[in-house]
This record gives structure tokens, sequence and C-alpha cells, in this order.
């Protein structure tokens, strides 16, 4: 009853909506999964176009609370330059939102660079809208 209080409070602080129901079924599911020793990090696939090495998209998993259990995470994708413009990196994408949804995933993320606006475009375009927080990491091990 507490945690569920702070994850109210937390998300009206952030101005973001809050399922208790989702937030609950999440909590259990993170509780009751800390002692499997069977975790499914993710996928990743080979982007070809006429029998030719156009790419790659590689797909992670994740756990949140907020989006009510795992998440899929776009970490890298990548077109080779004379590949891009034909709708691979599009086709990629909703390949890896669709295997997301066959897993019972109700979000995909995906990080860009500010300055790959071609990118940015193509995400927008496809439905994906910034959602107002900036990704921060701090690094745990040595490079």
């Amino acid at each position: 009853a507490a945690l569920r209080k702070l994850r109210k409070e937390l998300a009206e602080h952030d101005g973001v909506p809050f399922n208790e129901e989702r937030s609950r079924k999440a909590t259990r599911e993170l509780i009751s999964s800390m002692d499997s020793v069977v975790i499914d990090l993710g996928r990743i696939w080979l982007i070809e176009s006429d029998g030719a090495a156009a790419g790659y998209v590689v797909l992670t998993f994740g756990f949140s609370i907020e989006y009510g259990g795992m998440y899929g995470f776009i970490d890298e994708l990548f077109v080779v330059p004379p590949f891009r413009g034909q709708g691979l990196g599009q086709a990629a994408v909703e390949h890896a939102s669709s295997v997301c949804r066959l897993l019972n995933m109700s979000v995909i993320l995906l990080e860009v660079a500010f300055e790959n606006t071609r990118a940015h475009a193509l995400y927008e375009r496809i439905g994906f809208r910034e959602h107002g927080r900036r990704l921060m990491s701090s690094l745990l091990t040595a490079p």
C-alpha cells in the first residue's frame, strides 16, 4: 500500500497518467521474477536487400512499472547509406514493434541523436513521440 501511494505521487509529480491496476500487476511480475535465472535479453536481425547486408536492428527488453511490465528498446538501428530511403529502417522498426506486441509488451522505446534529423523525422512519421524527459546514463564499470 505504501509503495502504491508513492508510485501515484511520483506519477502526479511527473505529470504522467497513473494506472493503479497496471502498476500493481507490473510490481507483482517484477517481484515474482526476482528468483528467475532465465532472462530473455532481446533480439537482433540482419536487414537484407536483394541478398546484400543492408543493415541491422537490435531490440532489447527491459522492465518498467510505469509502462506496465516488459518493454522493447530499439538499442541500435543502422542502414548502410546506399540502402537508405528505401523503407528498410521503417520496416525494421515495424518488425521490432510486431515482436513486442506478440510478447504482450505495451510500449517500444528508442533513442535518436539530436543531430540525426532524418531518423527523427522517420520515427515521428511512424508514431514515436518525445516524452519530455532526458535519457541519462552512468557507466558502472570502466570503459
